[in-house]
């Protein structure tokens, strides 16, 4: 009876160890989008065309308009905030700012937002990025309003 007992306790020891492994994978699914969307995101884009209303390339080279992307993913906080960085030249009237952040839009898989609160669009075709935008306020805080305002659609390259 002792032995019967003892294969019971080991029996049910046994159990809740299987049982216990099967609960929820801290792994899962929260902020994996953003996780494999920022990975793919962080890098150094050059320009390859910019468009708004018409072409406006030329505009933003010599040198070369540069937007780097980066930040570190955090599962606590996956939709960001992250960084952005812009080199080269912009029109005077501009829709960057030198520096900021921004964060994952609703869909993280197509939307981001900065943090002057511009929704962009963006789609990744291997190395090209497109963003696409309306800016209704850029510029607004140097009291510039103008060419910098309405859409814009940028093509830009990783280096």
């Amino acid at each position: 009876m002792k032995s019967f007992h003892s294969l019971y306790f080991i029996t049910l020891l046994a159990a809740a160890i299987v049982l216990g492994a099967c609960g929820s994978d801290d792994s899962g699914d929260a902020g994996s989008v953003e996780k494999e969307k920022l990975a793919l995101l962080t890098h150094t884009w050059t320009v390859e065309s910019v468009t708004q209303s018409d072409n406006r390339t030329a505009e933003f080279q010599n040198p070369d308009f540069t937007i780097t992307l980066g930040g570190e993913f955090r599962a606590d906080s996956p939709k960001g905030a992250y960084t952005y960085a812009v080199a080269g030249t912009q029109p005077a009237l501009k829709p960057w700012a030198t520096s900021g952040t921004w964060t994952f839009g609703s869909d993280a898989s197509k939307t981001l937002v900065r943090d002057d609160g511009v929704n962009v669009a963006y789609t990744l075709d291997g190395s090209t990025l497109t963003l696409t935008f309306t800016c209704a306020t850029c510029d607004e805080d140097n009291a510039k309003k103008g060419s910098a305002e309405g859409p814009w659609i940028f093509v830009l390259k990783a280096d």
